[in-house]
């Protein structure tokens, strides 16, 4: 669970403003609103009673959706829309039209201009005619469709956002009371702080509801069942699932439900920026998870942990296509990582470059290949403004981590050979001998796809698992940010 202090470094202060906007966007406060994108449209001819009826009641259940109940205001508009008045009537529609072409927008990606993303927030969500699709929608008197159409489709937004309603919920019932701190909860503990733990998890996770609300059991020692409720817990928050509570796994434990539903809200709004329709066949990394899945024709092909960049080196969100795959790559070594790391490692340890194969090639150091290239065998490439590729590593020990964001930016996979594997042979047709024998020696080779495979590297902070919401920690502040530009955008209309 671990908004885990997001990442120390950000500190208690970053997690504080975090719980105030979610504190806020519970209470119904002010927060976010979409760039209308220009002044309100009006229609081309009024609307109807059942058109303004469908129109409000989308806008009124819009905080469903994660945007808070100030994002499209339409206090007042009811009464002046059946006033007697023809103009009120008209300035009334007027504004109405506005503000579900707003709310359209929004729900394409568009509610912040690319001037307020973050310059690593490199997705950016397709073109959209938001006013053009609305009035086509009531010239062909399909409205209701339309409207209903506007939010993602993809299965895995909706499931979020009823999680982001059960967090809600729970938060406006008053939320969850912390385990007080004190030495780590283990099998056989029997600290009074045992039964707090049991009260906390019975929030999410059925199996423990029924004890924590039966004294008896509620007073009993840490036992096996309780042990595997952690375990549980901590999986679902990136954590090692040892089932013992330690200082990590109950930071993530005294997270507030205001604050889960703040973290889900963020994620929501990244879903919008993300292609409206998957590709079959597609490429799925979520760097902060450190996990990539390939999906071919639709169907699960391929799943392995990841390690993306670490803060300060953020690996960004961004959607292009593999189009080519390197065979015993060379790593040019960016001039920050040579003068940083490398020269001082050759400098107190003379001979480090050549044991480990880097030259100098026009005043730039480069490693060749081999089996300590810190590309590894094999490197994938994808056209983006940031030099980021994924590649293979002959350092697998961050695997054995949970918190796998080590890397510079780029991303490393734990199985890429079976990856390149799996691509030739689907779009080349090369046999595993091939593959073997073009990876046994040292010479570079370049293998373009004749079909690019689409990728797409999120940075997901909260997903469903099954039927529960599964978080990250905020390790690059990107929830943070991006919560203070949808407040400065509402605050803006305000």
């Amino acid at each position: 669970m671990s908004l885990d202090e997001p990442r120390r470094a950000r500190g208690a202060g970053a997690r504080v403003r975090l719980w105030l906007s979610a504190l806020a966007l519970a209470a119904g406060l002010p927060l976010a609103a979409c760039d209308r994108g220009g002044p309100p449209a009006t229609a081309e001819a009024p609307l109807q009673h059942e058109q303004t009826t469908l129109i409000l009641k989308t806008l009124a259940d819009a905080p469903s959706q994660g945007f808070s109940p100030a994002h499209f205001p339409t206090a007042g508009l009811e009464g002046d829309l059946n006033s007697d008045d023809s103009g009120r009537r008209a300035a009334a529609q007027a504004r109405l039209t506005g503000e579900i072409i707003a709310y359209a927008r929004a729900q394409h990606g568009l509610g912040l201009s690319k001037s307020q993303m973050d310059t690593n927030w490199g997705m950016r969500p397709a073109k959209y005619d938001a006013a053009g699709e609305f009035h086509a929608a009531l010239a062909q008197n399909r409205l209701q469709p339309w409207l209903a159409s506007l939010p993602p489709s993809d299965p895995r937004y909706e499931m979020l956002r009823q999680g982001y309603l059960t967090y809600l919920k729970l938060a406006q019932n008053g939320g969850w009371q912390p385990v007080p701190p004190g030495p780590a909860l283990r099998l056989g503990s029997r600290d009074v702080r045992v039964q707090a733990l049991r009260q906390r998890l019975a929030f999410e996770d059925s199996t423990i509801a029924q004890a924590a609300g039966d004294q008896r059991k509620a007073a009993a020692p840490f036992d096996a069942a309780l042990a595997h409720a952690v375990a549980r817990f901590q999986d679902r928050h990136g954590l090692k699932p040892t089932g013992v509570v330690d200082d990590a796994t109950l930071a993530a434990l005294n997270v507030p439900a205001i604050a889960r539903a703040a973290q889900i809200r963020a994620n929501l709004e990244r879903w919008r920026w993300a292609p409206r329709t998957p590709a079959p066949t597609r490429i799925e990394v979520n760097s902060v998870a450190g996990t990539f899945d390939l999906w071919w024709d639709g169907q699960p092909a391929l799943h392995m942990l990841a390690a993306a960049g670490k803060p300060g080196d953020e690996t960004p969100i961004v959607a292009s296509a593999i189009h080519t795959v390197v065979l015993n790559p060379t790593w040019n070594v960016p001039d920050s990582i040579a003068q940083e790391e490398l020269y001082p490692k050759e400098k107190s340890v003379p001979g480090y470059f050549a044991a480990h194969h880097f030259t100098t090639e026009n005043g730039r150091l480069v490693q060749q290949p081999g089996p300590d290239n810190a590309l590894g065998r094999v490197k994938f490439m994808f056209d983006n403004g940031y030099s980021i590729y994924l590649h293979d590593t002959p350092a697998k020990a961050a695997f054995n981590q949970a918190q796998r964001s080590v890397s510079h930016g780029c991303v490393r996979l734990q199985h890429a050979v079976e990856l390149a594997q799996f691509l030739l042979g689907h779009e080349l047709g090369w046999p595993p001998e091939k593959l073997d024998e073009a990876l046994s020696g040292t010479e570079t080779q370049n293998v373009n796809l004749p079909q690019r495979i689409p990728v797409e590297i999120f940075y997901w902070t909260a997903f469903v698992q099954g039927n529960q919401v599964s978080f990250r920690d905020d390790i690059y502040g990107w929830d943070q940010e991006l919560l203070r530009q949808l407040d400065a955008s509402g605050a803006s209309r305000a």
